[in-house]
């Protein structure tokens, strides 16, 4: 469960960010977590409060994600599709062979203050 040593990260960096330009508190932090990044979003919802418990900038923060789509274009048609839903698999003409176009970065996207 790599998702908290991530999160812990990604909470530091907000933290920094907000004491480099004076920010007193953080009312929210929004992460761009992809479909194939790995990690499970779920798990970001619920350690969430506990990573920022003894964070005084963080106090009553609330984390936003937005889930980024794993899209691939397959190498034998050219056709878009989603990687999960399709299980890998080109829903035009089957094929497994394709090129990841999104859906692999897990980004801070956002730093909400007051």
């Amino acid at each position: 469960m790599h998702e908290i040593s991530v999160l812990h990260k990604a909470v530091e960096l907000a933290e920094q960010t907000a004491h480099d330009n004076g920010i007193e508190r953080i009312s929210y932090i929004t992460l761009e977590v992809g479909e194939l990044s790995g990690y499970l979003p779920v798990f970001f919802e619920k350690y969430f409060p506990l990573v920022i418990e003894n964070r005084p900038v963080c106090k009553d923060a609330k984390l936003k994600m937005i889930i980024a789509r794993g899209e691939a274009l397959c190498l034998e048609c050219g056709a878009m599709y989603n990687v999960m839903i399709q299980e890998g698999r080109c829903p035009k003409c089957g094929s497994r062979s394709k090129k990841i176009l999104g859906g692999r970065q897990f980004l801070l996207k956002e730093i909400g203050y007051e």
